[in-house]
C-alpha cells in the first residue's frame, strides 16, 4: 500500500522531470545558428516569370550594370577601459603649464635681479654726485675765505703803510697825523727842532746828532708792531747789517750781524743789533716761503 509521504514525493518528482522537459524543448526550439544558411530549392536567375530556351542569355548591358557600393564597415566602438590617451593628454597640459610658469617665475626673477641693480647703480651714482658737490663746495669756501683773507691782509698793510707815511710826514712837518701842531723846540715855526740824524727821545736841540736809525729789507712783508731799539753802552757809531730768517707767522727765527754793508765792527754794536733784530715782528703771510730771508739795517750814531 502507498502512503501518503510516497505520493508526496512522486508528484513532485513528477513536476520537476516536467518542467525540465519543457526547458529542453524551449532551447531546441529558439536556438538558432547564424553560420548555417536557410535550407530551400535553388531558382535560376531570370528578370520574369516566364521564358524559353535552354542557354541563360547574357546581354550586353549586362556589363554596364554598376557594381553595388562596397557596404560600410562600421567603426569599431570605443573601448571605455581604456582611457590613457585621454590621461597623457592632460598631463602634457600640466607639463606645459608648469614649463611655462616656471620660465615667468625665472623672467620675474631676473627682472627683480636688474632692478635691484639699477637701484644700486644708481645710488651710488647719486652718493658720487653729492661727494663731488659737497667737495666742489668745500673747495668753493676754502676759496672764498682765503680772498677774504687776502683782501683783509692786504687792507690792513694799506692801513699800515697809511699810518706809516702819516706819521712820517707828521714828523717831518711838526704836525700829527689828525693835523695837530706837535712842533717840539727853542724857536719859532712847525716842526722838531733838531736833527734828522737824531733820537726821538732825546732832549738836546742842537749838535751833531745821535740815535739809532733802522732800514729792512723783506721783500712783501712789513713790521706787524714797532721794531725794537737796539740796547748798547758803546761810544762807537756806523751800520750792522744783520740778516733775519723769518717764518710765515711773522716770526723771526734767527739773526746773523756783519753782513755786506756793515761799516763797524764794534762787538757791542753788533751784539746789540742782533738782539734787536731776533725781538722783531712781522706780519703773518701764510703764502710766504716757510723761511723768507731778509736783512734789517741799524745805524748807530754817538749821542
Amino acid at each position: 500500500m502507498i502512503t501518503t509521504k510516497e505520493q508526496r514525493i512522486a508528484t513532485i518528482g513528477t513536476a520537476i522531470f516536467c518542467i525540465l522537459f519543457l526547458l529542453i524543448l524551449l532551447m531546441v526550439r529558439f536556438i538558432n545558428d547564424p553560420t548555417q544558411e536557410e535550407e530551400g530549392v535553388l531558382v535560376n536567375f531570370g528578370d520574369s516569370e516566364q521564358g524559353y530556351g535552354q542557354v541563360e542569355p547574357r546581354p550586353a548591358v549586362a556589363q554596364n550594370i554598376p557594381t553595388p557600393p562596397p557596404t560600410p564597415t562600421p567603426p569599431e566602438p570605443a573601448q571605455e577601459s581604456s582611457p590613457e590617451p585621454q590621461q597623457t593628454g592632460e598631463e602634457d597640459v600640466v607639463n606645459q603649464d608648469f614649463e611655462e610658469s616656471a620660465v615667468i617665475e625665472q623672467k620675474k626673477k631676473k627682472k627683480r635681479e636688474d632692478d635691484e641693480l639699477k637701484r644700486r647703480q644708481d645710488e651710488l651714482k647719486r652718493q658720487q654726485e653729492a661727494e663731488q658737490q659737497r667737495l666742489a663746495e668745500e673747495q668753493r669756501r676754502k676759496e672764498e675765505e682765503e680772498r677774504k683773507r687776502q683782501e683783509e691782509e692786504q687792507r690792513r698793510q694799506q692801513q699800515q703803510q697809511a699810518t706809516n707815511a702819516r706819521a712820517a710826514n707828521a714828523f717831518a712837518t711838526g704836525r700829527n697825523a689828525a693835523g695837530g701842531n706837535t712842533g717840539e723846540g727853542n724857536t719859532t715855526g712847525n716842526g722838531n727842532q733838531g736833527s734828522l740824524n737824531g733820537d726821538i727821545n732825546s732832549t738836546n736841540r742842537i749838535g751833531n746828532g745821535g740815535g739809532n736809525g733802522i732800514n729792512f729789507n723783506l721783500t712783501g712783508r712789513s713790521f706787524g708792531s714797532t721794531p725794537p731799539k737796539p740796547e748798547y753802552n758803546s761810544k762807537a757809531e756806523g751800520k750792522v747789517v744783520v740778516e733775519i730768517r723769518v717764518d710765515r707767522s711773522g716770526k723771526v727765527v734767527s739773526a746773523s750781524p756783519g753782513k755786506a754793508g756793515t761799516t763797524t765792527n764794534d762787538p757791542v754794536l753788533r751784539e746789540a743789533a742782533k738782539a734787536a733784530a731776533l725781538k722783531a715782528k712781522f706780519n703773518s703771510d701764510p703764502k710766504a716761503a716757510e723761511i723768507q730771508v731778509g736783512t734789517i739795517t741799524y745805524t748807530f750814531i754817538q749821542q
